[in-house]
């Protein structure tokens, strides 16, 4: 038996119940309170009926009555009363609904409708993308699972909430009854005093870093970094307990290079305070223990998720972060690291790992955004901190990432003008310019910036072609016929792509010279993510996804009797805020950072 095709001929609607809903707006205002907060005008299928509550909610913000006649003078002044069927249709809705208490209930069918619909058209987007046999199946994937995931963000809506429910916990965010959670903040306020209140941000409970960051803010991307061995993946863990147990919120880690119980072993070392051999030999005394038996008891009651599925590919990773959020609500987020992620395979092979690195920081930072938390990526650090005297790390040590002097030029093709890239990074307003971008068939196309900013210091390089030049750091990539290549493994004859006339050039270089250490900058741009400076084309770097970028310095990794147990976190880049360094205390035999011993203490840049 051969089964039937479905066909949709009218997608999911209900007619009268949009009448209704329209009618009791016109006729009593609890009605209009409620339909205004529970439906948006997509959420009608018919066109008349989208632009009657359109204009209704018009009439609302400006504290408006919305009966029959002033709505009717509103769609009149906007010329829409005939599309709408005039005033007599008005009337027909207001004498439909009569009296309907049960306007809810209509609203609810609207919204159903309107999800259905919803899914319709994303499953026919996602069947003609599949039907064209993409090259990445799993980014085709994770687009259908980012699509549905804003579908059921957006419909999780409530009316309102009982008072009790809320008193009791049933329907408080933390779950916790009102008083308990009122003895939790008081005992909470007394350990960490009044200063702690000014925290915007999910707090780290490193007093002195979250003083200076006002916590780690919600849609954040923060980059920490290190070179190996100098404790980054103990960091990460050691404010991930600390936001878990003593913030008592849902985390999640993505291990791509330890078990899920080898992170577990360096939770309990840290917070049990017993030394890592102690544990795996046995080795115990009773208080040992006992602590041991304390930290598993107060673990068992706080939320840490650990996904350590080796090998992941970044839209794996964004598809295993959705669903941790919906099960778990995670609140902070913990990958470790960067260099481990895969892309998402869409990029030609001859392409730099620099530049899908970048791709990668792109996704993890749109990730953030719409999960609306703050992710924490663990970064290496480049050999050239091993090189330089005092060994201390800086912006052009982070791996992947280049940035321009600040008189580059930049036209805006818009209207031709031409600017410094360091004048339109000091703008107050960043209003959007733009640029020409090349795709991945070395086709140019009109694109946007979105933001210009400062990436602090570098060591800077001029290279020149024969017609142009341009200054920027070392690892600032460079478009060769082959792909993107950064400036320091670019040589003399080497030809890189340039701009003229709307058109790429191929111009070969003539010599690259050292210069100096000054400020340098980056910028945003939508998609493509590569611009025009100079008249030669240049990419993004990993610093302008990031809002945060911090380093680990401990001076006992290079001599072990050099500030034993002393720890320096630098913030190197912060989007939204100051920057600086704060001490902290490590102690290696049980992994743990803690708040330094001595008195508070920060040094801004």
């Amino acid at each position: 038996m051969v089964e039937k095709k479905l066909k949709i001929k009218t997608p999911p609607n209900s007619k009268e119940s949009e009448m209704m809903v329209l009618g009791s707006m016109l006729t009593n205002f609890n009605s209009l309170n409620i339909a205004i907060d529970g439906l948006e005008e997509t959420d009608f299928y018919y066109q008349e009926h989208r632009i009657i509550f359109k204009s209704i909610k018009e009439l609302y913000k400006k504290d408006k009555p919305a009966d029959i006649h002033i709505v009717a003078e509103e769609l009149k002044n906007i010329e829409k009363l005939k599309e709408v069927g005039d005033i007599n249709y008005l009337t027909t809705l207001a004498q439909y609904a009569g009296t309907s208490v049960y306007v809810e209930e209509y609203i609810n069918l609207i919204k159903e409708k309107s999800i259905l619909r919803q899914m319709i058209d994303v499953s026919n987007e996602i069947i003609k993308f599949s039907l064209k046999s993409p090259k990445d199946v799993y980014q085709i994937l994770d687009e259908a699972q980012s699509k549905y995931f804003n579908i059921s963000q957006k419909s999780n809506r409530k009316y309102g909430v009982l008072v009790k429910e809320l008193l009791s916990g049933v329907s408080s965010e933390s779950k916790l009854p009102f008083l308990k959670e009122l003895q939790e903040r008081q005992e909470n306020y007394q350990k960490k005093g009044p200063e702690a209140s000014k925290i915007i941000g999910v707090a780290s409970h490193f007093t002195d870093l979250d003083k200076l960051i006002n916590g780690m803010t919600a849609s954040n991307l923060i980059i920490l970094a290190s070179r190996p061995a100098m404790g980054k993946t103990a960091l990460a863990l050691n404010i991930s307990e600390n936001i878990s147990l003593k913030s008592s919120l849902p985390v999640g880690i993505f291990s791509l290079e330890m078990t899920a119980e080898q992170l577990l072993h360096r939770i309990i070392c840290s917070q049990s305070e017993v030394e890592s051999d102690k544990i795996k030999t046995g080795s115990l005394n009773g208080l040992e223990y006992q602590n041991i038996v304390s930290t598993v008891n107060i673990l068992k009651n706080h939320n840490i998720v650990i996904d350590d599925y080796p090998g992941l590919k970044i839209t794996d990773i964004r598809a295993r972060a959705r669903r941790m959020k919906e099960v778990y609500d995670v609140k902070f987020l913990v990958i470790d690291y960067l260099q481990l992620i895969s892309g998402s395979g869409t990029m030609k092979s001859s392409e730099s790992r620099q530049i899908e690195i970048s791709e990668i920081s792109r996704m993890l930072k749109n990730l953030a955004r719409e999960l609306n938390i703050p992710i924490l990526c663990l970064s290496q650090l480049s050999r050239k901190v091993e090189e330089r005297q005092g060994h201390r790390p800086i912006m052009s040590d982070l791996r992947e990432s280049g940035c321009l002097a600040g008189d580059t030029l930049i036209k805006d093709y818009q209207n031709e003008k031409l600017y410094t890239i360091e004048e339109l990074a000091k703008r107050k307003i960043q209003k959007p310019i733009y640029t020409y971008s090349v795709d991945k068939n070395f086709k140019l196309k009109k694109q946007k910036f979105i933001k210009f900013f400062s990436s602090g210091k570098k060591l800077t390089y001029l290279l020149k072609t024969k017609s142009k030049s341009i200054k920027a750091s070392s690892n600032h990539p460079f478009l060769k016929k082959e792909g993107w290549v950064n400036l320091e493994q670019l040589k003399v004859k080497d030809k890189i792509a340039t701009f003229k006339l709307q058109n790429i050039y191929w111009e070969e270089i003539i010599s690259i010279q050292e210069l100096k250490e000054e400020e340098v900058y980056d910028a945003t741009v939508e998609n493509l993510h590569n611009f025009i400076a100079n008249d030669i084309i240049v990419h993004n770097s990993i610093e302008q996804d990031a809002d945060l970028i911090m380093f680990i310095f401990r001076n006992e990794y290079y001599d072990p009797y050099d500030k034993p147990g002393y720890a320096e976190l630098i913030v190197a880049k912060n989007r939204h805020g100051r920057v600086g360094s704060v001490n902290l205390t490590f102690r290696k035999e049980i992994a743990q950072f803690s708040n330094y011993s001595e008195k508070e203490y920060f040094v801004e840049n």
